[in-house]
């Protein structure tokens, strides 16, 4: 078994996971979103490489045509949305309501990101259930891979939206929007 192969398989894979943990770092936030986040984007990293591997090439190239549009859809709908609340905060448009702090985001808008940021691992997944390797090493690094890289984008995010605030969930929303058009133009 090539171990050098594994961790850079996990390490390429997380690039994603760190993108995406800083994006959504931009609100406030406890440590113990950052585990919540880590856990879902590192477990559905994860878990989708092992469906890929389950699932094999025949599955793959019947979906493979629309994934990159999945996933673009996916990426834009936060962007958009994240765009939208940093615009509110800059023009003032809560100024007349009742101040109340901001929560970080639904677990419904994590899981979404965890799952459009992972659909990489389908296809090295089914690389590697392909190539007939020991799998287990693999899901290890890409989940643990995603998870920390979770934990540091979202330490990163937090120190920088306290000076940044609205601008900086500008700046995710672009981020996520970035990923969004390179899955796309990789698909293409």
């Amino acid at each position: 078994m090539n171990y050098f192969e594994v961790v850079v398989i996990g390490l390429v894979l997380c690039a994603d996971s760190f993108s995406a943990a800083v994006a959504m770092g931009a609100r406030p936030h406890k440590f113990s979103d950052s585990i919540k986040f880590a856990f879902s984007s590192g477990g559905a990293e994860a878990l989708v490489a092992f469906l890929g591997a389950i699932a094999g090439a025949k599955v793959i190239a019947q979906f493979d045509y629309i994934d990159h549009w999945i996933s673009f859809g996916l990426l834009t709908a936060v962007a958009i949305h994240m765009a939208y609340e940093g615009y509110e905060e800059l023009s003032g448009k809560h100024e007349d309501e009742e101040e109340k702090p901001k929560e970080f985001h639904s677990i419904f808008k994590v899981i979404l990101v965890s799952f459009a940021t992972s659909l990489d691992a389908f296809a090295v997944g089914v690389t590697i259930g392909a190539s007939g390797k020991v799998l287990t090493p693999y899901i290890i690094s890409i989940g643990g891979w995603a998870f920390c890289s979770t934990i540091v984008g979202m330490s990163i995010a937090k120190r920088a939206s306290d000076k940044l605030g609205p601008i900086f969930s500008i700046i995710a929303a672009i981020i996520l929007q970035s990923l969004a058009v390179k899955f796309l133009l990789e698909g293409l």
